[in-house]
């Protein structure tokens, strides 16, 4: 069986720094770690750089997730301009640290949504023409989202796959629960058999509270979503993957879906 990787999303309650944030980690058993850039994307490279070692040397693996003001979907040539900027800043700081994927919320519908697939590529195709001449390594992840006015289905997010090298899925299994139709072992096990190539599969899971409109807020581990079922699919696919926990308590929750992982408690 292929390795499952758990850790939080955000540093955890405490860290003195970067680096002491993944010797917390490591020292609860955990072996990943999202830095959170969803508000700006600022870091010192010096503490950047101790954080990548120590994440090399105890084997956690970084990630990193893009500010949430992107949409590359925007009427606005002004704000996709910022939105592939932000994009960029992201990777940069990616590249500081060595986290190999970069977590985007990529758009929303809005009045374009026809074309919101094509724009997405555009943009995409001209960030990782940028990203490649800077020698930024970093993988883009788009984010299957939760709320029905956002672009980010698992088929839109595979036709960008298609045409921009150097994108991959990132699997929230809390927005497909409330995205609907309800999550269940067989919905499971066909959507990760559509996503059978992928290297290695970056995933977040939490709890989920939402409406007719889609995700409201996420909640506490097997609130709203039925956590091990998931866990059991997402396992018994054979998929090499990291799992992302984004609850409200993502350290202690990351634990519990670590122990269920290793041991089916």
């Amino acid at each position: 069986m292929r390795m499952i990787r758990t850790g939080p999303a955000g540093y955890p309650e405490g860290s003195r720094s970067p680096a002491d944030a993944v010797r917390k980690v490591k020292a609860v058993g955990l072996s990943a770690l999202e830095v959170q850039f969803v508000r700006n994307v600022l870091y010192n490279p010096a503490r950047a750089e101790e954080a990548r070692s120590e994440a090399k040397e105890s084997g956690v693996l970084l990630s990193v997730h893009a500010p949430y003001y992107i949409n590359l979907n925007s009427s606005s040539p002004e704000t996709k301009e910022k939105s592939e900027e932000w994009i960029l800043r992201a990777m940069r700081g990616a590249e500081a640290f060595g986290a190999w994927i970069v977590v985007v919320h990529a758009a929303t519908y809005g009045e374009e949504e026809k074309s919101s697939t094509k724009n997405v590529i555009d943009s995409l195709t001209r960030v990782r023409d940028t990203a490649d001449t800077e020698s930024l390594k970093a993988v883009i992840g788009l984010e299957t989202m939760g709320k029905k006015a956002a672009w980010g289905t698992v088929p839109e997010i595979l036709e960008v796959m298609n045409e921009v090298p150097g994108v991959l899925p990132v699997v929230d299994f809390a927005h497909l629960q409330a995205r609907g139709p309800p999550l269940s072992a067989e919905r499971l096990q066909f959507l990760l058999g559509s996503l059978s190539e992928v290297p290695r599969l970056h995933c977040h899971l939490s709890g989920i509270e939402f409406t007719a409109a889609g995700e409201r807020k996420h909640l506490r581990l097997g609130e709203g979503l039925d956590h091990k079922m998931v866990l059991d699919v997402l396992r018994d696919s054979g998929m090499e993957a990291t799992v992302i926990c984004e609850s409200t308590s993502p350290m202690e929750d990351a634990q519990i879906i670590q122990r269920y992982v290793s041991q089916g408690i």
